[in-house]
């Protein structure tokens, strides 16, 4: 039986993602793309689910699109360009960030066009030493990557990066913001598995209520920034897991958050 090319599984609250199609270093086609989607959204709902780890089997998380060709039996490319660019990768990092619950990417080998812009859609990004990212559109021709980019590194950088098609180091990455933590390859797992058993016991509805806030206020004014994250706040204050940090806090123990 044919393996899945994007597998998942769930243990302890920890649900993981793994792009499956090594041949091809993870090149990302139209089934892939669909089984993404779907899987952030469920895993959305899922109350058992409390963090996410979306990685690449084999030698590379991602290396990008196919580019010979994108289009699958089951989901062929659309005839219009606007329409197949619209639902491409784009739709992936939407779902990454309306999904209420942490997403870490963990990256090695390459993570490149359309594989760094899913990476750049996680909440925390974690890579080997030895990853090459970079987001080399220009060199193929292509306009894109003028959306997540600018809002970590500025405008002035993202144009170096975009324009030049420049490959960034995991080292070079961490320090401008990209990447959050470099770590040895040999390591890589055990530093993705720290993060998680943390994130797992935490206060998974206030992560999601900070993570909602953080993306809708990227184009608001400070006012209105304001003025969400205090609507987030009060919806925090009906949540299990603040009852139980109130309480931990009265006994000065430590919470047992149940992620609702």
């Amino acid at each position: 039986m044919k393996e899945a090319l994007v597998q998942h599984s769930l243990n302890k609250g920890i649900a993981t993602i793994a792009l499956n199609r090594p041949d091809s270093l993870n090149a990302l086609n139209n089934d892939m793309i669909a089984d993404l989607i779907h899987l952030f959204q469920q895993f959305n709902l899922d109350e058992h689910v409390r963090v996410i780890v979306l990685e690449g089997k084999g030698r590379s998380f991602c290396a990008g699109d196919d580019l010979i060709d994108m289009g699958t039996e089951k989901h062929p490319n659309p005839k219009e360009k606007l329409t197949e660019f619209r639902r491409g990768y784009p739709e992936v990092v939407l779902a990454m960030r309306k999904t209420e619950k942490p997403i870490i990417a963990k990256i090695h080998g390459h993570a490149l066009g359309a594989g760094l812009e899913i990476a750049l859609g996680a909440d925390i990004i974690i890579a080997a030493e030895k990853t090459k990212l970079g987001l080399p559109f220009v060199l193929r021709g292509i306009a894109a990557g003028t959306s997540l980019l600018p809002q970590i590194i500025g405008y002035h950088k993202t144009s170096e990066l975009l324009f030049t098609g420049k490959m960034l180091t995991a080292k070079e990455a961490e320090s401008l913001g990209i990447v959050n933590e470099v770590t040895s390859d040999e390591k890589l797992k055990e530093s993705v598995d720290k993060l998680t058993g943390n994130l797992s016991s935490a206060a998974t509805r206030a992560i999601g209520l900070m993570k909602l806030g953080l993306n809708r206020s990227l184009n608001k004014t400070m006012e209105e920034a304001f003025d969400e994250q205090s609507y987030l706040t009060t919806l925090s204050f009906h949540t299990e897991d603040f009852s139980e940090g109130k309480e931990a806090f009265t006994q000065k123990r430590e919470s047992v958050f149940k992620g609702l």
